[in-house]
Formats: structure tokens, sequence, C-alpha cells
């Protein structure tokens, strides 16, 4: 591995272990705060989930292509955040039929088709450029945007977040497990509408 290949693991890696302690420290003491410091919090979130995510990618780039690929990737992650907050924000006092909804609405989107054309057309973008640093993001914000707001049901724990990840990893390696995920993810919705 060349010197700037292990410079690249080790700021992606430092980058992910920053934002991890930096959105579990935020995620208690914003959890109920306006929509700045909530689109703050949910922005780190979103990096410290993503870029673990797409490391492996990021990888195979050339070392002057990944900041800007990543920026990009990132640009739509970013709006998604200030989405949330100011769901966050207005959901603060709403009851257990939302989390339901969002469950039942992640579970099917899980297993619907445009789910398997999202992660196809991620998989089918070229690698390089800026341009296709973006569109990857917004695939992925289409693909897995719902599934990024369980945080909201779950009250921000931090276990949650890391099975996301894990699974968003393990998603783009088997996309079958996506309807596991989508029936898992109905059925706890509808436990919540009967309780």
């Amino acid at each position: 591995m060349t010197l700037a290949r292990s410079a690249l693991v080790l700021l992606l890696g430092g980058l992910s272990v920053l934002c991890w302690g930096l959105s579990l420290r935020m995620a208690g003491a914003h959890a109920h705060s306006g929509l700045w410091p909530l689109f703050a919090m949910w922005s780190v979130m979103m990096v410290r989930m993503m870029v673990p995510v797409e490391a492996p990618l990021l990888l195979r780039l050339p070392v002057r292509q990944v900041l800007p690929w990543l920026g990009a990737y990132l640009a739509p992650w970013m709006v998604f955040s200030l989405a949330a907050a100011a769901l966050q924000a207005r959901l603060h006092h709403a009851g257990g039929g939302v989390a339901a909804a969002l469950l039942i609405v992640a579970g099917g989107m899980q297993l619907s088709p445009w789910k398997r054309s999202c992660l196809e057309r991620c998989s089918a973008i070229p690698a390089a450029g800026f341009s296709a640093g973006l569109r990857a993001g917004a695939l992925s914000v289409l693909s897995c945007g719902l599934l990024m707001l369980i945080p909201l049901v779950t009250g921000m724990s931090p276990l949650p977040m890391v099975l996301l990840t894990l699974f968003c990893l393990l998603e783009r390696a088997v996309p079958r497990v996506s309807t596991v995920a989508g029936v898992g993810l109905a059925g706890w919705g509808a436990l919540f509408l009967a309780l």
C-alpha cells in the first residue's frame, strides 16, 4: 500500500471515528433542540454512517479524486439532514402512530422495485468524477433515506445506528437482505399499531 493510500485509509477511519464520537455526544444534548442544532447532529450522523458504507469504493478511486467525490456524495445527505432535522422538530410531540407509519413505509420501500432499481443504479455509476459522486449520493438518499429516519423511532439510541450502518454495508454486498429488512420493519410498525 502506498503512502498516499495509507493516509487515505487513516483519513476515512479518523473521519468516521470523529463523527461517531460527535454524534453520540450530540444525540443526547440536541434531542429536543431547535432546527440548526438538530441539523448539525443529523449531518454528523449521516457522515458517520455513510463514509464506512462508501469506503470500499473510495479506496478504489485514485487518491486525488476521493475528496471531491466524497464531498459531492455527501451533499444530498446534507439536504436530507436538514429535512430530517425539520421532521424531528415537528414530531417531538407526535404519538406512536407516526412511528408505526414511518416503520411501515420504510419496510414497504425495502420491498419495492424502486429500492432494487436504486441499488442497481448505485452499482452502475462510474466511480470517478464530481457528478458521479453527486448522482451516487442522490441515489443513496432515495434508496436509504427512510431507513436513516429509524433513529427517530428508537430515540436516537446508538445501537440501532450501528446496526443501520452494518445493514447498509451488507445490503451493498447482498441486495436480497432488503426483503428481510422490509418484512421486519413492516412487522415492527404493525406491532406499534397493535400496542
